[in-house]
């Protein structure tokens, strides 16, 4: 009803080998399907990652959920950006590669990359 938040959580891995992981959690409003806090958010795992490898990543994988069809193109901009500013605001030049994937549940596909130099 009126007056009721959503909980949302960004998790992200704390080493190279992810087997460690770090949360940081926000409310807000139901039905808002951008995640509205995102550049903060990404901000604070990345200070977390560096504060425990002692460097920056040098790409970034974002696997997002509960996306619906018709607002995907404007979710991933909005998204995007949002990643690329926190990145940003902890160094002018630092610009890690984004890898964004949008994961759906009932479907069938399985992805493959055809180059194995390029797999992560």
């Amino acid at each position: 009803g009126p007056g009721r938040s959503l909980s949302l959580q960004v998790v992200g891995s704390m080493d190279a080998h992810p087997s460690r992981y770090c949360a940081t959690v926000r409310v807000q409003r139901p039905r808002q399907e951008i995640i509205e806090d995102l550049s903060y958010m990404v901000r604070e795992l990345l200070i977390q990652f560096y504060k425990s490898t002692r460097f920056k990543p040098t790409r970034i994988i974002f696997y997002r959920d509960g996306v619906p069809e018709g607002q995907l193109p404007q979710i991933l901009h909005y998204e995007l950006l949002a990643i690329r500013d926190a990145c940003i605001k902890l160094e002018k030049d630092y610009q890690p590669g984004i890898t964004y994937i949008v994961v759906q549940k009932r479907h069938h596909t399985r992805l493959f990359c055809a180059d194995k130099n390029e797999r992560v």
